[in-house]
């Protein structure tokens, strides 16, 4: 009997991509508002199925990072249409699930180890917002709060801000930094492919050692231009990203300490398996520059080689900068580049009908160059290397955890060896 069914509805499922959807339903969400949903569903009523746009309808959906997996299937009726049906895997629960926080530790390259208490509640009143806040001590002592909504009016109109306060040690200037800063940002989209967003940070730094401090307070505005047509932003299997932002600080103390940067990346993501495969193999390649303008302060030195640039150093301390023979990873202006040939070992699902989980390894190969002259230097400066693994994994609250472990090297020498623990892609 089942074999039976199995002959009779074939050849309707095949059939299906020439019938006319009727209906549009989505099922699973307990949490989120039906809006928040329905308004990412592009693909219309009366108008023969169209595989592609329902397969981005899905990827849409799951780029939200609400839903633990999105699936679509067409429903064949009986009166000759189609009900195209989106199912969503909601994790509905409120600790572990829409709220994470508590007691726990906090880590970044610059500072090391901080530990304290906090969380971040997502999908807040089911709109997806999302409220953050804590307190941490050690490495870097800091209070925060934040909020999120990418989606608050309009057509794409995004609003996001936070204030902070964070005290710690500068890892390779001889000064304790404690910052001040309120931010906001307002963005939109034009259709779904280009974003921008602009906005303003006050700040207020000071730099303090035994003998002086260099107080700051800046008027920064920002603000970017994203052309982006990656499917998954946890874990793209093609399209491009290219990115024009810019940051600048106006100085309030009169003190005519004006900067701009001005930052430019391209990223390109290819699968090189057959599209069938569930484990495929994809290259990812990409560049970034960085030029600055106006006061060169040696307090903005930026640093080359850690995480974010060129992985398999570790992120320099006093020793380095001090060092003349260093000076090659400290600068205004950076051009660096990576590829990574990526390969998926655990494609992307609901781990318990709760979580999204995936896990992807990649060879990486990074190269950069900074300085602290004209840009035009760059070109004639030797770069840093590095080359390792990474283990990338999809988890909730965060799109990506990333550990590296790589080696760094300059002038055809092995300099250093390092690991990285990021919630961010590098490409």
């Amino acid at each position: 009997m089942k074999l039976r069914y199995f002959f009779i509805v074939l050849p309707i499922i095949g059939a299906s991509q020439n019938l006319i959807v009727s209906e549009i339903l989505h099922k699973g969400n307990s949490v989120t508002k039906d809006y928040i949903i329905q308004r990412e569903i592009q693909h219309k009523i009366q108008m023969p199925l169209d595989s592609a746009i329902a397969i981005e309808d899905k990827n849409r959906l799951i780029n939200l990072g609400i839903f633990a997996d999105v699936q679509w299937r067409a429903i064949p009726l009986e009166n000759m249409t189609i009900r195209l049906e989106y199912q969503i895997v909601e994790n509905n629960k409120f600790f572990g699930g829409r709220f994470f926080g508590g007691p726990a530790p906090a880590y970044d390259e610059e500072t090391g180890w901080s530990y304290g208490g906090g969380g971040a509640l997502k999908n807040f009143r089911g709109r997806n917002e999302t409220i953050a806040g804590g307190i941490i001590l050690g490495g870097r002592n800091t209070f925060g709060f934040s909020y999120q909504n990418p989606w608050i009016t309009g057509d794409h109109i995004s609003l996001d801000g936070d204030i902070a306060k964070s005290d710690f040690n500068h890892p390779y200037l001889p000064y304790r930094l404690k910052i001040n800063t309120v931010e906001l940002n307002i963005g939109r989209y034009f259709g779904y492919n280009r974003k921008t967003r602009i906005g303003f940070e006050i700040e207020d730094l000071n730099f303090i050692s035994d003998s002086v401090t260099i107080n700051y307070k800046y008027f920064a505005p920002q603000g970017f231009f994203i052309y982006d047509t990656r499917d998954i932003y946890a874990n793209p299997t093609k399209g491009l990203l290219f990115k024009q932002a810019f940051s600048s600080r106006i100085d309030l103390n009169g003190k005519a300490q004006n900067n701009f940067t001005w930052f430019q990346s391209f990223s390109l993501y290819k699968r090189i398996s057959d599209k069938d495969n569930q484990r495929p193999w994809i290259l990812a390649l990409g560049a970034k520059s960085q030029i600055n303008f106006g006061v060169k302060d040696q307090q903005f030195l930026a640093a080359m080689g850690e995480s974010g640039s060129v992985r398999g150093w570790h992120y320099p301390n006093s020793l380095n900068y001090d060092d003349p023979k260093q000076s090659y990873r400290f600068g205004f202006h950076n051009l660096k580049s990576s590829i990574e040939l990526r390969k998926v070992i655990v494609p992307r699902f609901p781990m318990m009908n709760l979580y999204e989980f995936g896990v992807t390894s990649a060879l990486f190969i990074d190269w950069g160059v900074t300085t602290q002259d004209e840009f035009s230097n760059l070109f004639k400066m030797t770069p840093i290397l590095g080359t390792g693994f990474s283990l990338q994994l999809q988890m909730p609250f965060v799109s990506i955890l990333r550990l590296d472990y790589g080696y760094g090297y300059y002038k055809g020498k092995q300099i250093d060896k390092a690991f990285h623990l990021a919630a961010v892609h590098q490409i």
